[in-house]
């Protein structure tokens, strides 16, 4: 019940413009939905000399489980190489996904836009 309400209030701030950075300087960017739907998940600073796609894949299957696509649920985390860089998307219904790319504001999209992606639940 708590996630419904949660994605509610996210539903919410569809439009919201993108920011790269959280107000104590951890990143956000794209990470935006993800962080306000799980704030009890770590933030961090992306390292500027490793991959960030391999660190950001490394720091979610530390928090999140594998989900096979077909069993996907709302709040379920998308993550995806978008070249080179990883992006976050949060599962909403339908097919449906809530995500904010660079430079754009929080939107709804659709999961098929994305050919290769993982899923995850948080544990």
């Amino acid at each position: 019940m708590k996630k419904e309400l949660q994605i509610k209030k996210l539903l919410e701030q569809i439009g919201r413009p993108y920011e790269m950075f959280n107000d104590d300087g951890t990143y956000q960017g794209c990470f935006y939905p993800l962080q306000f739907l799980y704030p009890e998940l770590p933030k961090y600073n992306l390292p500027e000399n490793e991959n960030q796609f391999e660190f950001g894949m490394q720091k979610i299957k530390e928090h999140c489980k594998p989900v096979h696509p077909a069993n996907l649920e709302t709040g379920d985390i998308i993550a995806l190489n978008f070249k080179g860089v990883l992006h976050i998307a949060i599962y909403f219904e339908y097919g449906k996904i809530i995500h904010v790319f660079k430079n754009h504001t929080l939107e709804i999209g659709r999961l098929k836009m994305f050919k290769n992606f993982q899923s995850f639940r948080v544990i």
